[in-house]
């Protein structure tokens, strides 16, 4: 009896230390010069909203506050000159959450920033691998040195790192679906997984997890794919020409043609890798049997226009100005780009997102290359 009432008020202790919702986050930076004042912003449904801020005084800082259940947040300085610090991401959660902006950036000190950390280490290794494939690649491309065996070898290199980043993600979606991190992670990532995927990890997820808007809205989506799925009609949307000319996609479609819609935009640098494989593709049938009609999602119209004369990107090419708030998004369910759909003849879908080698199969037992 007395050991069962000492366990009740170790648990009340433990409880009047942690359930009031105090946190503090005591940081430590030799990167930001005293004076530089940094955001703390919350997730708010589908927004960060700044919550607090701080100064950076003698190489430190601190934030205080109540969070009784934990939220994702981030770290941001207000500062041009240290623009090339990405905002830190962090779960906001009673305790003292320990930061340290440095050359390595470190967060810890509660057990849920403690299992980012793992995963944020282990995300930023795979993140540098891609980035240097991808500069590989633009600078063999620019310079005219990127041949068919050195783009197959760096689109081997930068498949193979993309799938460990998928399965680390994976990993830490499905071991904290009972948390709010797991449901931002899902959302950023979710260009990783199939729609498949998704729907899996979604079913087999927590219900706090299942009920979160955003999340509800992903399922929502993913219900659409029903309307883009082989067969179905192809959906028009409203776009318009590089001369600011209003038109609609249904211009494109039909003829006897098949028409492969890209979905993509000039900052995107996967879209970036697959210039070089449209042009081949463009080049490589009729123009009476097969075309390209590029959508950009670009909100900045110069930098759309600058990458299509850049690289000679000699098929019709559309602009939605709305970028990622367009129709498009939701009517071809896209969570990612570069994103593919092959329209044939018929104005029927025939396929929605293909791989490049699967695009290939399709094109090359339906039509006769030049």
């Amino acid at each position: 009896m007395k050991l069962i009432r000492l366990i009740g008020y170790l648990a009340l202790g433990l409880c009047l230390v942690g359930c009031n919702g105090k946190y503090e986050i005591a940081g430590e930076t030799t990167l930001l010069p005293d004076g530089t004042r940094l955001f703390l912003q919350k997730l708010n449904q589908e927004h960060f909203e700044i919550i607090d801020s701080a100064v950076v005084n003698k190489g430190h800082f601190t934030f205080h506050g109540h969070q009784r259940e934990p939220a994702v947040a981030i770290l941001i300085p207000d500062n041009d000159r240290e623009s090339a610090i990405p905002p830190l991401l962090l779960a906001l959660q009673p305790g003292t959450i320990r930061v340290i902006i440095d050359s390595v950036t470190h967060i810890g000190g509660t057990p849920l920033n403690d299992r980012l950390q793992t995963y944020e280490e282990q995300r930023q290794s795979f993140v540098r691998q891609l980035q240097t494939i991808t500069r590989r690649y633009l600078k063999d491309y620019l310079s005219g040195q990127l041949t068919d065996s050195s783009f197959l070898s760096l689109k081997q290199d930068f498949e193979l790192e993309q799938k460990g980043l998928e399965k680390i993600t994976r990993e830490y979606i499905t071991a904290n679906t009972d948390n709010v991190t797991s449901v931002y992670l899902f959302l950023q990532n979710s260009f990783l997984f199939t729609p498949e995927e998704q729907r899996q990890l979604i079913a087999n997820a927590s219900p706090a997890f299942r009920k979160n808007v955003a999340i509800r809205k992903v399922a929502r989506m993913l219900a659409q794919l029903k309307n883009v799925a082989p067969d179905m009609p192809y959906i028009d949307l409203p776009l318009q020409t590089p001369d600011g000319q209003e038109t609609s996609l249904s211009q494109y479609i039909g003829n006897g043609r098949y028409v492969l819609l890209d979905f993509w935009a000039s900052w995107c640098p996967p879209c970036q890798r697959q210039t070089p494989y449209l042009k081949q593709l463009y080049n490589r049938y009729d123009k009476q049997e097969f075309s390209i009609v590029g959508i950009s999602l670009d909100t900045n119209r110069n930098d759309w226009l600058d990458y299509i004369r850049g690289n000679q990107m000699n098929w019709p090419q559309l602009d939605d100005p709305k970028g990622w708030d367009s129709e498009a998004i939701l009517s071809y369910v896209i969570q990612g780009i570069p994103h593919l759909v092959l329209i044939g003849p018929d104005g029927k879908i025939v396929v929605n997102n293909p791989s490049e080698s699967e695009l290939d199969s399709l094109l090359s037992t339906r039509l006769k290359r030049l």
